[in-house]
């Protein structure tokens, strides 16, 4: 496999998988396990494949696919991160103290909450919590999407053959 290609590969699909992560409403995409980061193992995928790498993957092929989408998506959503904070500034805790301010009642154990949104310390980027969570969640879902993608892919050419 070149490596030039799987660099792309990499690139195209952490990208997709970093948008989601980023884009607010379609960051929601990510509250049924992670798929919009597996997404990005897919693209990956479809990516190589449309480039006539090969014609099925195997395992350790996927690992690495895998392994080098998500290390790209962990770092292009660090980057697209920081870039939201300094425009939007910690839009997340803005929403989250929106949605308490609104409620008619808030219960006891919310309103220590709220009072610590409200401390300027809560306005600061985690920049090294974003990157540690991102380099252990996408790595995982992103090959978790290489096995999709290249079984869809196996399935696609099976109808192929088949029909």
């Amino acid at each position: 496999m070149d490596n030039r290609i799987l660099l792309q590969a990499a690139i195209i699909g952490g990208l997709v998988s970093a948008l989601t992560d980023v884009v607010p409403l379609l960051n929601l995409v990510n509250c049924f396990c992670c798929v919009g980061i597996a997404l990005g193992g897919t693209v990956a995928v479809f990516y190589l494949r449309s480039q006539g790498v090969v014609k099925f993957f195997s395992l350790p092929e996927l690992i690495l696919i895998g392994l080098y989408t998500g290390i790209a998506g962990a770092f292009i959503d660090f980057a697209l991160q920081f870039m939201a904070f300094q425009m939007l500034g910690n839009w997340q805790i803005e929403w989250i103290r929106n949605v308490m301010e609104g409620m008619e009642e808030i219960p006891p154990m919310w309103q220590d909450i709220y009072e610590q949104l409200q401390s300027p310390e809560m306005d600061v980027f985690a920049g090294t919590a974003v990157l540690v969570r991102a380099l252990l969640i996408f790595p995982i879902f992103t090959f978790i999407g290489t096995v999709v993608g290249n079984q869809l892919w196996q399935k696609k050419q099976g109808n192929r053959i088949n029909g």
